[in-house]
């Protein structure tokens, strides 16, 4: 009877003791194993050779040309500028009296420099601005060669000039007849030069022209003919001015 009693006894044991593996109860912690870890991205590694030979970047400058003496020696420089002058007077100074009516009328020296290059030739102008009307003309030069430097003291009074050169009338032929002579005795030449003759003081320029053309004009023109033959041939300008005043 006792072992009968006993065996419901330890069966009813073992059944609790497979329940407590149920649902009911904690779980038994897994082992622990390896801690995984992040992978980082894979990258090259860069030897020191390979970090030395690796470009610095460095900030790059405008480019800028610099000019070397040699260059700068090789820049052209300026023309000077052309200029008219006489041996015989001042700029703006008193014209002597042997170059107008009241002495022997001769036309005075002029010197030039400074003509451009392409210059086929040269004009030279001479009028008083002052008088009245202005403008009234004393002389008319043209076709002067390019070379020419000046014009000498006493230029012949003839339409044309051994070495080409030409001259124009002026504005006594329009007032005066042939043969007729200055106060001072010399003759009016009608062409080529003749000199200041005012009644009280005066300025007289003398216009010089540098034309890339030869004029084509025969001797004995007027101003007004010139002027109009050398516009928009002119390279260059000169001006000389000079003054006379009248003893009488």
């Amino acid at each position: 009877m006792r072992r009968s009693v006993l065996l419901p006894i330890a069966v009813a044991l073992v059944t609790l003791a497979v329940a407590g593996c149920g649902p009911g109860a904690s779980p038994t912690a897994a082992p622990e194993g390896p801690t995984p870890t992040t992978v980082p991205p894979s990258t090259t590694p860069v030897t020191p050779a390979e970090e030395a030979a690796s470009p610095t970047p460095t900030a790059v400058p405008p480019t800028a040309t610099r000019v070397t003496p040699a260059e700068e020696a090789a820049s052209p420089t300026p023309a000077p500028p052309m200029e008219i002058s006489s041996g015989a007077f001042e700029p703006g100074g008193e014209i002597p009296l042997q170059y107008t009516c009241d002495g022997a009328n001769l036309s005075p020296p002029l010197e030039w420099s400074g003509v451009p290059e392409g210059t086929q030739s040269m004009a030279l102008l001479l009028d008083d601005p002052d008088s009245e009307p202005p403008g009234f003309v004393h002389w008319v030069v043209y076709n002067i060669p390019s070379t020419s430097e000046g014009l000498p003291e006493g230029v012949p009074a003839e339409g044309s000039l051994p070495d080409g050169t030409l001259q124009g009338t002026n504005d006594f032929a329009l007032f005066v007849g042939e043969g007729e002579t200055f106060p001072g005795g010399a003759l009016i030449n009608r062409m080529g030069y003749d000199g200041p003759c005012p009644g009280n003081p005066h300025g007289y320029i003398f216009a010089l022209y540098a034309l890339d053309t030869v004029l084509d004009l025969p001797a004995e023109a007027t101003m007004a003919q010139v002027l109009e033959a050398m516009e928009g041939r002119i390279l260059a300008q000169a001006e000389l001015t000079g003054v006379y005043s009248p003893a009488r």
